[in-house]
């Protein structure tokens, strides 16, 4: 399995980047984002995942897990912010996540998701992150 991947082309669907460095992960959420229509560019590792993210500018969402051997999802989060401060950040862990660094997701105002979590509740966060998007956009368009 590569490490990046494109996805399949659609049209207009929101964009989403999953970075884990467990392919299994990986496969099952971009599987599961993709059968809802997103379109999903997956990474096992963050530094190709901040180059997918550099080169494609309308990603919308970005679901990364916390904790990474090269760097932690939390650093590649606040590159990507750095880079394009709009994008939403969905942070997931299987790990345990101390009360700190649970305020300090939120005081960048991205959303916590501990692992395990049901597919349906990955897919509320989802709909819910990506609908702050969409009527973001439509504000700017009805202006």
């Amino acid at each position: 399995m590569h490490l990046d991947s494109q996805p399949t082309p659609a049209v207009k669907s929101p964009r989403i980047l999953v970075v884990d460095d467990d392919p299994d992960i990986r496969s099952l959420i971009r599987t599961f984002l993709e059968h809802e229509g997103y379109l999903v560019y997956v990474s096992g590792d963050p530094d190709r995942a901040a180059k997918i993210f550099s080169r494609t500018p309308d990603i919308d969402l970005v679901i990364t897990d916390y904790s990474m051997p090269q760097r932690s999802g939390f650093d590649l989060a606040r590159e990507l912010r750095s880079i394009r401060s709009s994008v939403r950040i969905l942070i997931i862990s299987g790990a345990i996540v101390s009360n700190g660094q649970c305020d300090q997701i939120e005081t960048h105002g991205w959303k916590f998701l501990p692992k395990p979590f049901s597919l349906p509740r990955l897919l509320a966060e989802v709909h819910s992150m990506l609908q702050v998007v969409a009527d973001k956009r439509s504000a700017t368009l009805m202006a």
